[in-house]
């Protein structure tokens, strides 16, 4: 079996998102239904350089739009509050279960020089040769873990198999990331692999 190394294009769009938060007061659901009923998004801010959580609230259109960049929960926003402003990510976004819509989130706050943890999303672009000479593809995933400081963490990886021929893989340890950027596994695995088709087989050998 092959493995071929594939290329990746790193996330091009590096604007951060600004958003403005008002302190509140208490925790707690009473408090947040206050927050929601004022028509704000209650939320948290920890992390690095913060002695202690910060209780917020935020606009819940805009953090919404924030939350949708190409960066997704990946992104890091400039969050200010009270003149301060923080470089944040989103840690955890609460969700209506019926309407989907954000009801809390927790911004933490990530030390810039050290790495992080993150999902991020697979692409897979152009026609494999392989599959044009009547393979199938299979693409057991659709996201990847991957190890980065905050300012590191790409978009999204590009898996070209545009040259990816039948029998042939490729494997997590031969994706192309950019510096400072690594995939985080305990055992390799497969992104791509193009199998023969059976029947094809079977009609080659009669």
């Amino acid at each position: 079996m092959k493995s071929r190394r594939i290329s990746k294009e790193k996330d091009t769009d590096m604007s951060d998102y600004n958003l403005e938060a008002l302190l509140r007061d208490g925790t707690g659901k009473g408090p947040n239904r206050r927050a929601r009923a004022g028509g704000r998004l209650p939320a948290i801010l920890y992390g690095h350089g913060i002695e202690k959580p910060i209780n917020i609230s935020v606009d819940p259109k805009e953090t919404t739009k924030a939350l949708k960049t190409a960066k997704g929960l990946n992104a890091v926003l400039q969050l200010t509050v009270e003149g301060k402003t923080y470089s944040v990510m989103s840690r955890e976004v609460q969700r209506n279960v019926l309407t989907r819509a954000v009801i809390h989130v927790d911004f933490v706050s990530p030390n810039p020089t050290r790495e992080v943890l993150a999902n991020v999303p697979l692409s897979i672009t152009g026609r494999s040769v392989g599959v044009a000479a009547g393979g199938k593809l299979r693409t057991p995933y659709r996201e990847v873990r991957i190890k980065a400081r905050p300012s590191d963490i790409p978009a999204v990886i590009n898996v070209d198999i545009t040259n990816l021929d039948r029998n042939q893989t490729i494997m997590a340890s031969g994706l192309d990331l950019p510096s400072g950027v690594t995939v985080v596994f305990e055992r390799d695995f497969i992104i791509a692999k193009i199998f023969e088709n059976k029947g094809e087989k079977a009609d080659e050998k009669a």
